[in-house]
């Protein structure tokens, strides 16, 4: 068996709660889940998502949503794939 050690990550206190019960809903701990990480960074040789910063547009969308500025709502699928002309 492997040599394990211990260990120690800080993080925000609810974003470790609300992922904690998501884990527990799959079956995981967090200790399993970030091995499962630390598995795919090897795999991967990288972090196993894109890391970028968002570009003007993204930004601008992003701080209009958390002002609740230039939103646009539909009530279907199908009004949003039209909008979007798809």
């Amino acid at each position: 068996m492997a040599q394990t050690i211990t260990l120690s990550v800080r993080t925000d206190k609810g974003i470790k709660e609300k992922v904690g019960k998501i884990l527990h809903e799959l079956g995981l701990n967090h200790s399993t889940a970030i091995n499962m990480y630390y598995r795919l960074i090897l795999a991967q040789r990288g972090i196993p998502f894109e890391v970028k910063l968002p570009n003007e547009t993204t930004l601008k969308a992003m701080e209009d949503l958390e002002k609740g500025k230039n939103l646009e709502r539909f009530e279907t699928a199908e009004e949003l794939f039209e909008d979007l002309g798809i």
